[in-house]
């Protein structure tokens, strides 16, 4: 028969049991300030691409594709270094989430590009207005 004081260190060394509501709870708050602070990351992203587009120099190009592409190009690239560097801008940063670090580096690298995308259409819709 198996002692008791032979399982007592076995037993004090298993990890506790918790509840799955415990495990598996988010906190929005956190998630909706992580959004936030992306938001206002893409728009100056996208004021500083709009600068660097609207030099002397490039003023004589054409709109066409190969243009827009560079421009979305660089947009996602200084999204996911931003993304990379700044661990602020994780979206699911702080929100009790268990997310591998790369997943959630794309998902936010995406979400802000999305984002600048998303800036540049409305401050050109206000442009076409004018």
């Amino acid at each position: 028969m198996i002692r008791m004081s032979i399982l007592m260190p076995l037993i004090a060394k298993a990890p506790a049991v918790t509840k799955t509501s415990e495990v598996m709870s988010m906190n929005g708050d956190v998630l909706l300030q992580n959004i936030f602070s992306v938001f206002i990351i893409a728009i100056i992203l996208e004021a500083a691409v709009m600068a660097l587009f609207n030099l002397s120099a490039l003023k004589g190009l054409d709109r066409n594709r190969a243009i827009e592409a560079t421009r979305d190009g660089i947009i996602i690239i200084v999204a996911f270094f931003l993304c990379w560097k700044v661990d602020i801008l994780r979206i699911f940063r702080g929100t009790g989430m268990n997310m591998p670090w790369m997943v959630d580096v794309i998902i936010s690298g995406l979400v802000l590009a999305r984002m600048t995308n998303f800036v540049r259409q409305v401050m050109s819709r206000f442009k076409a207005e004018d």
